[in-house]
């Protein structure tokens, strides 16, 4: 099975740098409706049966513009969410760097198995929310009957299961996807 794995358009917290998480604080703002409309554009000729979706709703709009070409439904699981980073949800980013910096860095850090078990305060570590997605995937793989489907999440989760698969760090702008066999 095929996974096309994207990330949700921009929200005003992408544009301003604030920290987002699971909390669900900004839904895409003008600029990521018209990345999400071009990525559903770019992905209509896929025809994708089913796209498999974060509750969060920048993720949940994205799914929608990417489903509206083929009518595709879309089924939302609430482990394909983004990391959860705690206490520092919704702080700007240089508040962060001044608080937190290199637990932040390395809760970041994909490729660094030193800081896997770090967690921000009420945050979770990247093995937690890596398996917590790995879990949906191996749900989707088990349950869908289609040879290809779409993935609508959030970038710190993408580069973290990324780095699972293919052992290479990589950061993902807004609307970006991968491909991934499952």
């Amino acid at each position: 099975m095929k996974l096309y794995i994207f990330r949700h358009g921009e929200t005003y917290a992408n544009a301003v740098h604030l920290c987002q998480g699971v909390k669900d604080l900004y839904p895409l703002d003008e600029v990521g409706r018209g990345q999400a409309l071009a990525l559903g554009r770019e992905l209509a000729a896929l025809k994708l049966p089913v796209i498999y979706a974060s509750p969060l709703s920048r993720a949940q709009q994205t799914a929608e513009f990417v489903a509206e070409p083929n009518k595709t439904p879309i089924i939302t699981l609430d482990g394909l969410k983004e990391h959860n980073f705690g206490i520092v949800e919704g702080w700007p980013e240089s508040k962060i760097a001044e608080n937190y910096r290199e637990l932040f860095l390395g809760v970041l850090a994909a490729e660094n198995p030193k800081t896997f078990d770090w967690k921000m305060p009420g945050g979770e570590s990247r093995r937690e929310s890596l398996e917590r997605f790995c879990r949906e995937i191996e749900y989707i793989k088990n349950n869908c009957t289609c040879d290809i489907a779409g993935v609508a999440t959030h970038g710190s989760i993408m580069s973290n299961y990324y780095y699972a698969v293919f052992h290479e760090s990589r950061a993902f702008a807004n609307c970006e996807y991968f491909i991934v066999e499952i």
